[in-house]
């Protein structure tokens, strides 16, 4: 990349950032409203909601150098018609804090007491945990800190969380690099690296405007904190999490895996096939030539799939509370 190009590049998402978009479809309107609120250790997150509050909720958790305007075709759909919705920045992405310490970012529970917060501040009842790659992790931290109890279902989007083990792209990938330029101190190099992951997020191309604004969210997450989020991350019990294979037995609740079949950082007949022994229950989908975001790319397909694992898993949750009673 050239020094007029990165320059170019640097002033548009520049502009991006502190401007928004020119366009509706990735904008903020009257059906999503956005708030602060504190998270574990006082980091403060941004929220977004949609939908109706009261009725039974989705917390969608974003991945890696993203942020919650990922769902934004969730989140401004019919999906709002009959859930609350709910996305969050993670700390150290977007609009949430970035604490400076690495004990902010390398304890399980620090990230389960943020989604802990969430669901509490924005009154959702036993909602269902959707997370999209690494907040597919995200959520096992959650599961790790505070168990199934308190949730309806859980479904994973590209994502292994930690749960399975599958081949991982190898070092030399631009998968691996992309993240090599992410986390260096040279700017360049960080916008390197956010136009090449920019371009791994879906097989198929989107518009400008919205490229433009994944390379921003990915330039708003300061190299420290990627450093400190890919260092070992410590359990309650004070040992390293490498695995959570340990956690099949717990989940007990409905179990949904969506991922493409063209998705670059992992094989995902490999990932099917282990879920679809680790978790027998576990419903299945693999969209045909979709990349790494499902939910950007075939947006009606998903929402109509998360809607009817949804409302199968909150009767299933009802079912089993009147039982209990």
């Amino acid at each position: 990349m050239t020094l007029r190009r990165s320059i170019s590049l640097a002033v548009a998402i520049i502009a991006l950032v502190w401007f928004g978009a020119s366009q509706p479809p990735v904008r903020a309107d009257k059906g999503v409203s956005y708030r602060m609120i504190d998270g574990a250790g006082d980091v403060l997150l941004n929220v977004a909601e949609a939908g109706k509050k009261g009725a039974p909720g989705l917390l969608l958790i974003h991945g890696n150098g993203q942020s919650s305007l990922s769902w934004h075709r969730q989140l401004k759909s019919d999906l709002a018609e009959e859930f609350h919705l709910v996305a969050y920045d993670l700390r150290g992405h977007a609009n949430s804090g970035k604490p400076w310490d690495i004990e902010s970012y390398n304890r399980a529970c620090i990230w389960a007491e943020d989604i802990a917060a969430v669901i509490r501040e924005t009154g959702l009842e036993n909602p269902i945990l959707v997370g999209w790659s690494r907040g597919g992790l995200m959520v096992m931290h959650y599961v790790r800190c505070f168990g199934t109890e308190a949730l309806s279902g859980i479904a994973m989007v590209s994502s292994r969380g930690r749960l399975v083990d599958v081949p991982l792209p190898s070092s030399d990938s631009p998968a691996r690099m992309s993240q090599v330029q992410l986390e260096d101190q040279n700017i360049e190099a960080n916008i390197a690296g956010a136009d090449t992951f920019a371009g791994l997020m879906t097989a198929n191309p989107m518009d400008e405007e919205w490229v433009a604004i994944s390379k921003a969210m990915n330039v708003m997450s300061p190299p420290y904190a990627r450093r400190a989020m890919r260092s070992p991350v410590y359990g309650p019990d004070g040992m390293v999490n490498n695995s959570y294979a340990n956690l099949i037995a717990q989940i007990d609740v409905p179990f949904l895996a969506v991922m493409g079949d063209q998705d670059p950082f992992r094989d995902s007949s490999q990932l099917a096939a282990a879920f679809a022994s680790a978790l027998p229950h576990a419903q299945i989908l693999i969209y045909s030539g979709v990349g790494h975001s499902p939910f950007l790319e075939q947006p009606r397909r998903f929402n109509a799939d998360l809607k009817a694992f949804a409302l199968d898993a909150f009767a299933a949750h009802s079912s089993r509370t009147q039982t209990e009673q």
